[in-house]
Parts: structure tokens; sequence; C-alpha cells
């Protein structure tokens, strides 16, 4: 039987065509297969998620057992178009007994979770929530996914497409072969009538340097070949480790940061986010912005105007965790064809640097306010000291002058604003400091003693354990103690003398502590503190320069001074001053 003809040409078309049909349902396929995975775990990210809200709907809202059904808020109301999931039904299942379910909800059997953890499944076209509580009870809410049916069904026909395909190719290899197989014959049969020109002897020079040719051609190819895949190899190994590098550093970022995809979901973060954030709970990859972040709606507004102006947006002192001020950066991401790919949230602690900023305005502002008071009080003091001085000198000429109200009244202004000068002068000057160890303890006992003697109605309590030494300056130390005892007992003045007033040191992580608290008002309504604002006094008759005063000397010893809430009910000052070497210890006091 003779051997069907066919062109060559045509026999390479045909076979092409159908490989490329082949590739083309392959990578149709492929296409198909990772949007189905995608969708999926969409899918089952947002059935978690309005699971998770479900059940705890479920466990405060009250269950109506005469209908039969759990009550009608449980599941969100109807979803919006672009919404992947479409909620069916609910029920609560203990073991394999149903408590109570949605009227024509039957739940399927599914072997339920441990308590206290849930799970999604994927049974045909619906997803299934389940939701173990604490007490056994099982709930099942059921969704339709429409989006992943349709996204099912388009896999099913490239799958059909691809086996078309296949089997066609599959045929015209079998035809082609047949074709070759004749035309072999053919040649063989013509090779053999003419073997003689084959021959060694019979071979003519330009063939055999053409047969050479061939195979040096063959050669360079192979070796061209083995160069690239190489080179591939090569290739790939550096992009594992340079992305082995990048999770590395991305892990270990004293900056925090959180990725995003183009629908807002999480698909990236590292430890000090969540520790800067302040998130109670770990969080999971796929989760929603919104969700994620709500407690925070600063950075919510961040990233939807970086999303907006498709640009770098940058916010300073953001709110984070509780004591925690945040420099936050939201990046829009895009691939080489400039196509939006996400957005990146990074994330810096700033609370030293804030707080750096206001102690620098703060020295600024009490600096040149320093200056213009000393030198008003330079000017004031002479005149003062002459006015004193003529009121003391009436007083002895005229001695009835001391029951006159208008004298006396005159005399307390008067003996006032020299206290306002003196404080002003003394705020004013520079405060040079001679160091040396002091116990705390001999100190602060010496400083409660002189406030029992001169105030016999108060209580002054001591917590002082022995051997806290700082290196610090005596005087201006005391100085300091002095005036925080005096607003203690200022601020106990409204009960006749009468009240507790606590002196303690500790050490602490950040050095050596000294509180001193009292049970009296309390601290006024505000910020603590404008309570060091020079002449922001919340007493009547007061300067306001003692604690501005205080807060000076802390300062200038290398430490803090901050106001709080005491337990006693009143006021607390806590003053934290550097700790001494251990090998201080043992000199003077």
């Amino acid at each position: 039987m003779k051997s069907p003809r066919l062109r060559p040409a045509t026999a390479w078309t045909l076979l092409l065509l159908c490989a490329a049909l082949a590739a083309g349902g392959v990578f149709l396929l492929v296409a198909f297969s990772r949007n189905m995975g995608r969708e999926r775990r969409n899918a089952e990210g947002e059935a978690l998620a309005v699971g998770r809200r479900c059940a705890v709907r479920a466990v405060t809202l009250p269950v109506d057992p005469s209908r039969g059904a759990l009550s009608p808020r449980l599941l969100p109301p109807a979803p919006p178009k672009d919404r992947r999931l479409v909620p069916k039904g609910a029920a609560f299942l203990l073991g394999d007994r149903v408590l109570w379910a949605d009227p024509g909800f039957v739940p399927p059997p599914h072997p339920a979770p441990p308590p206290g953890q849930d799970a999604v499944v994927l049974e045909g076209g619906r997803v299934f929530y389940l939701g173990s509580l604490e007490d056994g009870r099982v709930l099942v809410v059921a969704f339709d996914a429409p989006a992943l049916q349709r996204i099912r069904g388009n896999y099913t026909a490239a799958l059909a497409l691809l086996l078309a395909a296949l089997a066609a190719l599959l045929f015209l290899m079998a035809w082609f072969a047949r074709v070759l197989l004749g035309a072999y014959r053919e040649m063989e049969e013509s090779l053999l009538d003419a073997g003689a020109l084959l021959r060694p002897e019979a071979r003519s020079p330009a063939s055999g340097a053409a047969v050479e040719l061939f195979r040096k051609t063959i050669e360079e190819l192979r070796r061209r070949t083995a160069e690239l895949e190489e080179l591939h190899a090569r290739e790939r190994s550096r992009l594992e480790e340079v992305e082995g590098l990048a999770e590395a550093l991305s892990a270990n970022l004293d900056a925090g940061y959180l990725r995003f995809d183009e629908e807002g979901r999480l698909r990236g973060l590292n430890g000090k986010a969540r520790a800067l954030l302040g998130l109670p709970e770990i969080p999971r990859l796929g989760d929603a912005q919104e969700a994620l972040l709500a407690a925070r709606p600063e950075i919510l507004e961040l990233l939807e105007e970086a999303r907006a102006t498709r640009s770098l947006c940058l916010r300073e002192e953001l709110p984070g965790a509780p004591g925690v001020v945040l420099q936050a950066a939201g990046i829009p991401l895009y691939n080489l064809l400039h196509q939006r790919k996400g957005h990146l949230l990074l994330l810096r602690d700033q609370t030293a640097v804030v707080r750096l900023r206001q102690e620098l305005r703060e020295k600024e502002t009490l600096s040149r306010l320093g200056e213009v008071a000393a030198g008003v009080a330079h000017e004031v003091r002479n005149s003062l000291g002459a006015l004193l001085a003529h009121l003391r000198l009436l007083s002895e000429d005229h001695p009835g002058l001391e029951e006159d109200d208008h004298f006396r009244s005159l005399k307390e202004e008067a003996g006032r604003l020299e206290q306002v000068v003196r404080g002003l002068l003394e705020y004013s000057r520079p405060v040079h400091l001679e160091r040396e160890a002091v116990d705390l303890k001999v100190l602060l006992e010496r400083e409660a003693g002189l406030t029992r003697a001169t105030h016999h109605r108060l209580s002054v309590e001591t917590d002082l354990p022995e051997g806290l030494v700082v290196e610090a300056d005596p005087d201006a130390l005391s100085r300091a103690l002095r005036n925080l005892l005096r607003n203690a007992v200022e601020a106990l003045e409204a009960r006749e003398g009468a009240g507790r007033i606590r002196l303690s040191a500790r050490r602490s992580p950040l050095g050596v502590e000294i509180a001193v608290e009292d049970d009296g008002p309390g601290l006024p309504p505000g910020d603590p503190e404008a309570l060091f604002t020079p002449f922001s006094s919340q007493k009547a008759g007061g300067t306001g320069l003692g604690l501005a005063l205080a807060r000076k000397i802390a300062r200038e010893h290398g430490g803090t001074l901050e106001a709080f809430p005491s337990p006693l009910g009143g006021a607390g000052f806590r003053l934290r001053l550097p700790e001494s070497p251990p090998g201080n210890a043992g000199q003077g006091g």
C-alpha cells in the first residue's frame, strides 16, 4: 500500500497549530487554576470574617426556640454586589443534634473543629463556616459563592478545550508519523540504490565539509545551551538569596511594616508593626485593613489618601499603642507595567523624638522667660527693698498701723512680691551642681523631719530602703524636694493643716525614683504638664515657680519630674535620677 503524501510545510503547520492550541489551553487552564485558588482563599477569608462576627452575635443575641430559628440579626444584611459570598443560612448544632436552624436550612454533616476554634469548608458551590463555642455548641453558617462557581465553570470549559486540543494533536502526530514512515522507506530504497555514492572513496570534498560544519554547529549549540542552563540556575539561586535576605531584613527591621494587596487584604507584616500598633491579637494573612486598623482611623485615612493620589503619603505624630507616637508612611506598590499591586504601610516609633522636641520647646521658652524675669527682678528688687524698709519703719513709728487692714494687706502683698522676685532670681540663675554621692535615705529622712517639725498636724510617712545612692548636688536636690513637699502641704491647707503625705524611694529600670504623694484634692483637670509652666499656679497666692524650679533641678541632674494621680487619693510627683555606680556607694553623703 502506498503511503499518503503530504507536503512537509503543510504537516509542520498543522503540528504547530495543534501545539499552539494545546499551549494556549494549558496557559488558560493555569490562569483559571490560579484565579480559582485566589478566589477560594479570598472566599475562605471572607467566610471566616463574617462567621466570626456571627459567632460573636450568637453568644450575646437571644434565641427564639418557639420559632426554631436564630434571631435574624445573627446574619449580616444583604451584601453589596461586589461581595464574594452571599449568606444563605445558619444553625446551631450539639453533636449530631440540630438545636436551632434558619427556616429551610439543613446543615450538612461536617466534623466540628475543637472547642474555641473555627474552620471553613468548601462543598460544591457553597462555603460553610464551622465555629465551636466553649460550651460544645457548633455554629454553622452557609454561604453561596457565585464568583467561585463561575471560575469553576470557566475552569471546566478550559479543561475540555485542552483535552480536545490534545486529542487532535495526538491524531495529527499519528498521521504525520505515518507520512514520515512512508517517506523514510522511499528514502531508504533510494539510498540503497545510490550506496556507491556514499562510500568514503566516492565522497566528494564538498559533502565532507558540509557534514563537518553541521557537526560543529550541533556541538556549539549544545555548549551554548549548557551555558544558558548554568546561567539560569545561577540567577535563580541569586534570586532566592535576595528573597531570603529581604524577608530576614523585613522581619528584623527597626520599623514596622504591613503589606496589603490591591483589595486591601493583609499579605505580610513583622512583629514590630504589631507592637507599635498595640494589636491585641496576632493578625492573620487575608484580614481586611478596615478590620485590622479599625482602632486607628488616622492610619486608615493615610492609606486611602495614598491609594487615591497614587503617591507616597507621610504623617507625623499619629497615635499608636498606649504611650507610643508614630510616624506613618503609606506607599502604593506597582509592577513594571505600572499596574497597582497593593500598598505598603511603614511605621516608626517617634515617641522619643516627640518628647525631645517638647523638651527643647520648653527649654527655649523657659530660657527666654528666665532672661526676661532676671532683668525684671533685678530692676524691681531695689525698689521693693526700699518699700519693705519704709513699711517696717512705719510700723515701728506707728504701732497702731498693725491693726489697720489696709496696712496689713499692703505689707502682705509686698511680702508676696518679694517672694516672687526671690523665686524669679533663683529660677533664672544657672544651677551650678557640685555632685557627690548622696545617700537618699539620709537626705529624705531629714526633709521629712523638717516637714513634721513645721506642720505638727500632718502625717508624714516614709518608705526608704537602704543603699540608694545617687550622684547629685545635695543642696539643689534638697531645694527640689522642699518645693515638692511645700506643694503637698499647701494642697492640704484646706483641711486646717490635717492630712497625709508619703515620701518614698525605689530602684527602677530607669534609675532611682523619688515620689512625694498626698491625700489632698488631687491634680487639677487638664494637661498635667501645665503644672510645670512658670506662673501657672492653681493655688491662690501661689507664684507657680516651685514645680518649675524642681523640674529644672531634676533635668540638670539628667533626670525627670512628672505628675501622676496618687493611690492615696491626691496628687503625686515622681522625681527620677540616674543611680550611682556600686563603687561610689561608700562615698560621702
